[in-house]
């Protein structure tokens, strides 16, 4: 259901002038950035559904207001009930770079509900969809060929001279639009909605503009004080040994895999120990690949994101394990499991990823704070920290640009809900949320992980939100259905 962030410690302390301009005017130096006129929507068909739509120019630069003038690309669906509520629900997408025009029928099937009595709000972040989207060939995805990495950086960077200026694509610069398109609309105080790195732009705008925030809902994220990728080991290694776990405890399983955890422990030395390497038409990126144990990891992560691919990990260990010793067989399996689209396709890194993850305190991966040096995801993170260690030495520092002031104390209702079996974004990493917002809830899922099973979601987690949309309170929900949903069932075989 939502993007991993990929996502999302998230603590920006600035001076008092900035953070008094970041939240009053939203950096855009003059009252014009802020007192934008009447945004007239049109009749439009977005994917194949009827809504309203809209283009606001703003400009690119928000701290003085000047310069080049970009799109912002803005998708609403008005409420469909006769009793329609003054505050809309606008939607945060995941990322960096995630469009939310162009998740907008994931997010109705999920959310659709809450359209009855309130207007739906997509807004396209800068930088993505039709708000200027920027795109560039990914670079190499590790530091083998370092020159090569910095050809792609110095390419890519040298293809947005004359349409962007990477220094202003931040989280901060893009909540400053979302405000204008909000007051443009007419709008007064909105209802946030955001998973993923949604959650963390949301509560970045929230900081921002605290008096136009009623309600807060964050799904899969974590606390933009909490480290996030430096806890990437420790999260993924929870997370597959609740798979394991349930594996032991699911009779059909354990009899399928009996010896999962021996299989896995000779099946990641092996790869250490004896790559095997993939042809280009059967790899999932298209190139020959050397499927090793840091290609393993990743792979076993990338199935965690998700509760039901994550039903595939025994299958897959078993499955590779047995393989081992045969090259054509082994291959054929990583066909196989991309047919099934449980491996990564090629890397893509988004454009506006570059100045958020670099220069955004929460985003950053810091070598020397990773935790859960045991885990088996260790080497994989330490190896991604030091890839943007280096390629962050190449993007132009966004500067005041990129800072949203501290998290401060507020009244705002807000409801968080993290799967439990997240790799990325488990519950503790909303420890410490009520001292910030007194009035919020954690939902812990039972064995959920960062993209939620829609059945399950439609079964329990959209009344929850619809219920607390609808009261501005998380206190009285009654929260009994989390216990009885459904987990997929394990694949036995392909």
């Amino acid at each position: 259901m939502w993007v991993p962030a990929r996502p999302a410690a998230r603590l920006r302390v600035l001076v008092i002038g900035l953070a008094l301009c970041l939240m009053a005017v939203a950096c855009g130096g003059s009252s014009s950035v802020r007192a934008a006129s009447p945004l007239r929507l049109k009749s439009c068909t977005v994917q194949g559904l009827a809504a309203r739509c809209a283009t606001l120019m703003v400009p690119e630069d928000r701290l003085s207001g000047t310069g080049r003038r970009i799109p912002i690309r803005v998708v609403v669906f008005p409420a469909r009930g006769p009793s329609r509520a003054p505050d809309p629900v606008v939607d945060f997408s995941g990322g960096p770079g995630g469009s939310a025009v162009g998740d907008i029928p994931a997010v109705l099937s999920e959310l659709g509900v809450l359209g009855q009595r309130r207007d739906l709000v997509f807004i396209d972040q800068r930088g993505t969809g039709g708000s200027n989207g920027l795109s560039c060939p990914s670079p190499p995805a590790t530091l083998a060929d370092q020159p090569q990495v910095r050809r792609s950086i110095q390419s890519c960077l040298a293809s947005l001279r004359g349409k962007a200026d990477l220094r202003f694509y931040t989280s901060a610069m893009a909540a400053g639009d979302v405000a204008q398109v909000l007051t443009a609309l007419g709008y007064g105080t909105v209802n946030l909605f955001g998973g993923s790195y949604g959650a963390s732009a949301a509560q970045v705008f929230q900081q921002m503009y605290p008096a136009r925030v009623r309600t807060m809902t964050l799904l899969g994220g974590t606390l933009l004080g909490s480290p996030l990728f430096e806890r990437f080991p420790q999260a993924s290694q929870q997370a597959l040994d609740q798979v394991f776990a349930r594996c032991a405890s699911d009779p059909a399983c354990h009899h399928a895999f009996p010896r999962l955890g021996a299989e896995w422990a000779t099946l990641r030395a092996f790869l250490a120990r004896s790559p095997v390497d993939v042809p280009a038409a059967l790899s999932p990126t298209g190139t020959a690949i050397r499927a090793d144990d840091a290609l393993l990891a990743d792979g076993v992560h990338h199935l965690l994101l998700s509760v039901n691919a994550a039903a595939y990990v025994p299958l897959l260990i078993h499955s590779l394990f047995t393989a081992r010793d045969e090259p054509g067989a082994f291959a054929g399996l990583v066909r196989q499991m991309t047919a099934h689209g449980l491996l990564p396709g090629p890397e893509s890194q988004a454009v506006i990823g570059y100045p958020i993850r670099c220069a955004e305190p929460w985003a950053r991966l810091l070598p020397a704070q990773i935790t859960g040096t045991s885990s088996y995801y260790y080497p994989a993170t330490v190896q991604g920290a030091r890839w943007w260690q280096y390629v962050c030495t190449l993007i132009p520092a966004p500067g005041a640009a990129a800072g949203y002031g501290p998290q401060r104390l507020s009244p705002v209702p807000v409801l968080m809900i993290n799967g439990t079996a997240d790799p990325q974004d488990p519950p503790a990493n909303m420890s410490g949320a009520q001292q910030i917002w007194p009035n919020s809830r954690l939902l812990a899922e039972p064995g959920q992980s960062h993209s939620t099973d829609l059945r399950a979601w439609l079964q329990c987690g959209a009344d929850l939100v619809q219920a607390f949309v609808e009261h501005a309170s998380a206190s009285g929900l009654n929260t009994s259905c989390l216990a009885h949903v459904a987990l997929p069932p394990f694949p036995l075989q392909w």
